[in-house]
């Protein structure tokens, strides 16, 4: 590669020589003599042909997060990066189940508190319109999602429906399992308000001893039970609103809701 600078050096130069006191000046006092070439000077740098085709030749060898590209063409790098784009943003699932439930939760009116019930049916049926949506995107051919597959051309490879289900539903089973959590803790501090902070008793960390049919349900447990009835539901119906109304009715019962006349 070769490179070429070319700079402008502003000089002074009085009549025919350069004298001082009256004396003619040596060429090395000349020299020391000389304006020296100001920091704004305007510098060209060309590169040569050839250096231009090597860094060519080096971005296309170089992948996304290193990975080598077999064929460094233009639609090969933008495919590359289009799927890696996807791969990083679209298959956290318990990102988007908890973006879903909020949006939920935001469209609810009357101002009444956010009650476990609430929680619970919003999670449920975030978890179905996701479902649904994976389902319907790729019956219509309008879904793509990557994973990371180093055999692949590109780094990626696309993902089936199966897979994508299977992911959704570990996600949902995260999110259940923080519901107990939460549910736990905040059970402990109504606990400890209504003792007056006594702190925890050695009887309340103990689980009754053969009494596993009348421990109460956990929230976490209603939502996996509520979705797999909402799960087998459209299966069979297709439907993600029907298959909702048969959670509702569980729903109410699991919390003792009475339907208003």
């Amino acid at each position: 590669m070769s490179v070429n600078i070319e700079g402008n050096v502003g000089q002074t130069s009085a009549a025919s020589g350069w004298y001082q006191n009256g004396r003619a000046v040596s060429a090395q006092e000349k020299e020391k003599d000389a304006p020296q070439p100001k920091a704004d000077n305007a510098v060209k740098v060309s590169i040569s042909q050839e250096g231009i085709e090597s860094y060519r030749k080096q971005t296309r060898e170089k992948g996304i997060s290193g990975r080598v590209v077999a064929k460094g063409n233009k639609e090969s790098v933008i495919r590359q990066a289009k799927q890696a784009t996807n791969a990083l943003l679209a298959n956290n699932y318990g990102n988007e189940l908890a973006k879903e439930t909020e949006k939920l939760k935001g469209q609810r009116t009357g101002g009444s508190s956010y009650s476990l019930s609430n929680r619970v049916e919003d999670s449920v049926r975030a978890y179905g319109n996701l479902y649904d949506e994976i389902v319907q995107g790729y019956q219509n051919g309008t879904r793509e999602r990557y994973v990371e597959d180093e055999n692949s051309e590109t780094g990626f490879r696309k993902m089936t429906m199966e897979e994508e289900l299977s992911r959704l539903d570990r996600a949902f089973q995260k999110m259940a399992d923080r519901a107990d959590a939460r549910e736990m803790i905040e059970g402990e501090f109504k606990r400890l308000r209504t003792e007056g902070g006594k702190g925890l008793s050695t009887n309340a960390s103990k689980k009754p001893q053969g009494t596993d049919e009348n421990v109460p349900e956990t929230a976490g447990q209603k939502m996996k039970r509520l979705a797999q009835e909402w799960r087998d539901a459209y299966k069979t119906s297709g439907s993600k609103e029907s298959s909702m109304e048969k959670v509702l009715s569980m729903l109410n019962g699991m919390f003792g809701i009475r339907k208003e006349a």
